[in-house]
């Protein structure tokens, strides 16, 4: 049977999970809320917030709504010590990965 896009969805937030857990943080999920924190990631010294999408074939341009959208909520709530990030899952290739601030896109290592 297919599977929904909910179910991939939840599949990419899982990954998210695994790695950031692995980098020793405490992991929540955002279930369902249709934020622009799908999962966020709690260590000692460091917040990481990160909005999660899948795609079959990437392009950046697609994810400008998202990016503008972050930087919004980084104005909004004065989040400048939280790490906002962008993980892209790309079907069959992996994570693309930005930091977003309320000024500036940087990639990010993929993995």
């Amino acid at each position: 049977m297919a599977r929904t896009n909910y179910q991939r969805g939840y599949e990419t937030e899982r990954k998210i999970m695994e790695q950031l857990a692995k980098q020793g943080f405490l992991v929540l999920r955002s279930a369902g809320s249709h934020s622009k924190i799908d999962v966020l990631g709690l260590h000692r010294d460091r917040i990481v917030a990160v909005q999660s999408k899948r795609t079959k074939k990437f392009s950046f341009s697609s994810y400008q709504k998202e990016v503008v959208a972050i930087q919004s909520v980084i104005l909004e709530y004065a989040l400048n010590n939280v790490d906002f990030e962008l993980w892209v899952w790309e079907d069959r290739k992996g994570f693309k990965k930005w930091a977003i601030t309320a000024d500036t896109i940087a990639e990010k290592g993929a993995s």
